[in-house]
């Protein structure tokens, strides 16, 4: 049985997840502490070139000696590796993921990714639901908040508290 969405749809187009303009994202007083991330996927993103109904991406390079540091998401986490090598410490194991190799990372569980290697490592991380909330120890910039919310902003004449009613 075939099935419709009830969404109209764009057109098909293809998103580079490798060229991108992303955003600085760092925390204060940690130079290591330091990634560059783009949400092609993920609607209400400000970069987003692309759209999905049910999932997020988010693509990061992390430069070598940096890291995204230890957090918590919302949804459980698929992350593939597709170019360089980081190590990735999820809950209390830490392993090596090269690219072509990807681990998951359940729901609310601590994880972090390194950068020990000589090239620009990059990232993507596919995520269940276009709404994500990802809780770090200390504040993230340029959000200025340890706790960043990333997922569908409200239509055009709609408040946050239509949903409630």
């Amino acid at each position: 049985m075939a099935t419709t969405s009830k969404r109209q749809h764009e057109p098909d187009r293809a998103v580079d997840l490798t060229r991108f303009e992303g955003m600085d994202v760092y925390q204060e007083g940690d130079e290591r502490a330091r990634v560059r991330g783009y949400f092609p996927l993920t609607p209400g993103a400000p970069n987003a070139s692309g759209r999905a109904e049910e999932m997020m991406i988010v693509s990061l390079e992390i430069e070598p000696g940096n890291y995204l540091p230890s957090h918590r998401d919302s949804n459980e986490e698929l992350l593939v590796v597709t170019a360089g090598r980081v190590e990735a410490t999820i809950g209390d194991e830490t392993i090596d993921i090269e690219a072509g190799q990807c681990a998951v990372v359940p729901e609310m569980e601590p994880h972090g990714l390194s950068n020990g290697g000589d090239e620009t490592a990059s990232v993507i991380g596919f995520f269940p639901n276009t709404e994500l909330t990802a809780t770090f120890e200390k504040p993230l910039e340029p959000f200025g908040t340890a706790e960043v919310t990333i997922g569908p902003m409200p239509a055009a004449g709609e408040d946050e508290t239509d949903d409630e009613r």
